[in-house]
């Protein structure tokens, strides 16, 4: 295949929108992916459907290919564990921080790939391929919460009486797709302001009130920070 059909075919794939502009058309695209043929893909594109089918083989995986890209605001994607951020999440030794961290940047990840939810629910009802992946995403996102609780664990800042396993699955519930999405894009909340409430929510629920410092410090710097 040749460069400029390989562009042509990236180029399918959205890129994630800047800060602070619209999400609609990644939402567009993976709604229309769902909807309509690879020809109609390959047409849009301006390349044959063999080149389509020759790097992504199944619409299923070029949808696939629009999260990842979504998710990972860049087009070579990193497993989320991987990405700096994460680790420097995961080596904070202050847990209050190490909570605000995964708020500001986790939080980003949803502001790109949640409007897909609907689409990606649409395709994955009719396409096991999709609900397949759509299922391992959910798992793959729980597993990271519950490596961050094992860390609240290892620093001994879990509330008392709290176990690793509540502790993931209220994480996993209050810290979630749906959560996001009915704050925001059905109740009219900001980002900044969802931000500021799940850290707050998830500091009461999971940290030990004993623990030294104050919640608001341990905001400096990030986008949901007051000083109060």
């Amino acid at each position: 295949m040749s460069r400029p059909q390989q562009g042509r075919l990236v180029a399918l794939v959205p890129r994630p929108p800047r800060t602070g502009s619209s999400t609609t058309h990644i939402g567009s695209f993976a709604i229309a992916a769902t909807a309509t043929t690879i020809e109609a893909i390959a047409a849009e594109a301006g390349v044959a459907t063999q080149t389509v089918y020759y790097f992504f083989r199944t619409k299923a995986l070029l949808l696939q290919q629009v999260v990842e890209v979504a998710a990972a605001g860049q087009a070579q994607p990193l497993p989320v564990m991987e990405r700096p951020w994460m680790r420097q999440t995961l080596t904070e030794n202050n847990a209050r921080r190490a909570l605000a961290l995964l708020v500001e940047h986790g939080l980003d990840i949803y502001v790109r790939v949640a409007p897909l939810r609907p689409a990606l629910e649409v395709a994955a009802a009719s396409d096991p391929d999709i609900n397949t992946y759509w299922r391992a995403v959910a798992e793959r996102r729980k597993a990271g919460m519950r490596t961050f609780v094992e860390r609240l664990a290892e620093l001994r800042a879990l509330r008392p009486g709290l176990t690793g396993q509540r502790a993931t699955d209220v994480m996993f519930v209050v810290n979630s797709h749906e959560v996001f999405l009915g704050l925001t894009r059905d109740s009219g909340w900001s980002v900044t302001d969802f931000k500021r409430w799940l850290y707050v929510a998830l500091t009461q629920q999971l940290l030990d009130p004993t623990l030294p410092g104050s919640p608001a410090a341990a905001t400096a710097g990030l986008s949901f920070h007051e000083n109060t």
